[in-house]
């Protein structure tokens, strides 16, 4: 299972293509009218919460994801909520969001250690380019809090009006509250069992032609308690016209730990570290990270 989401990447994209540059709200995906502005807004189940700052409104929800966008300024907030015992792990998070954007970011301010509203906190600025070759800046902030989870806020736009999205982030930060997150026991009991996903493909098959094939297998195990192992297996072959045989290769990795669900996101921490995702169960298929896995 691997963190890539096609719905997140697609939301993220049109919406910072949209905002960056652009002052004015977007229309709000669940509703299809314009979002609310001002007040609080939660993350059910993780039981975070913050102020939306002046002139800022939720503009689309992706499982775990909030984008904010604003009337008043240019660029987009995004944030997040994720288990995290330390900064390393919620720097971990902010890697992966980056390369869902096919983004590379650049630390021109490296990670500090601060404190924010009492809580403990990593706050850096990274540069990176986009799609349209901008120069776009984004500033990070990630709220550790005393029951193990965190809250990963990321302001992004162009150099220029990064210094009032910075402080617009900063009062937002200060604004987070957060209470110990309700466990979905029931989710974690519903995942017990085996899934496995199966992709394969072939071409070619003529002696003029020769063939290629490639397959590739996963399976995980949930125990129903909280409790995982994690296997996969990749191959490839091809044959050549002309020579007998053929060439091939094969992969294969395994992990093993605990999960535990919050809200519908599934928190997995193994042995190559924690992998977090959101998932929905539709009757015999588990669909996680844009692919569809199958009870065995």
């Amino acid at each position: 299972m691997k963190a890539s989401s096609f719905l997140i990447v697609c939301a993220v994209f049109f919406t910072l293509s949209g905002i960056l540059h652009t002052e004015g709200l977007t229309a709000s995906p669940k509703s299809g009218g314009p979002p609310a502005v001002g007040g609080q807004s939660r993350f059910a189940g993780w039981n975070v919460e913050y102020t939306l700052p002046q002139g800022w409104a939720v503009a689309q929800r992706v499982g775990r994801l909030q984008t904010l966008a604003s009337n008043t300024e240019a660029g987009a907030i995004f944030l997040a909520p994720g288990r995290y015992r330390n900064g390393n792990e919620a720097i971990a998070d902010l890697s992966q969001f980056y390369q869902l954007l096919n983004l590379q970011g650049y630390p021109v301010e490296p990670p500090q250690s601060t404190t924010i509203a009492g809580l403990q906190a990593i706050a850096a600025t990274y540069v990176s380019t986009d799609q349209t070759g901008r120069t776009v800046q984004g500033r990070f902030i990630s709220l550790l809090t005393p029951h193990g989870t965190g809250l990963n806020m990321l302001a992004m736009t162009t150099v220029d009006h990064m210094p009032k999205l910075r402080a617009t982030l900063e009062r937002l930060a200060a604004s987070v509250k957060a209470e110990p997150p309700a466990v979905n026991q029931q989710a974690i009991a519903a995942l017990a069992g085996t899934w496995v996903l199966y992709a394969g493909a072939y071409g070619g098959g003529s002696s003029a032609t020769g063939s290629t094939s490639d397959s590739h297998e996963e399976s995980v195990i949930f125990d129903g308690r909280g409790n995982y192992r994690w296997q996969s297996s990749s191959s490839v072959s091809v044959t050549t016209p002309g020579y007998s045989g053929g060439a091939g290769r094969a992969t294969s990795d395994a992990d093993q730990g605990t999960y535990t669900v919050i809200d519908s996101t599934l928190v997995m921490k193994g042995t190559k570290g924690q992998f977090t995702i959101d998932f929905q169960i539709q009757g015999n298929k588990l669909v996680a990270g844009g692919k569809t896995y199958l009870r065995n």
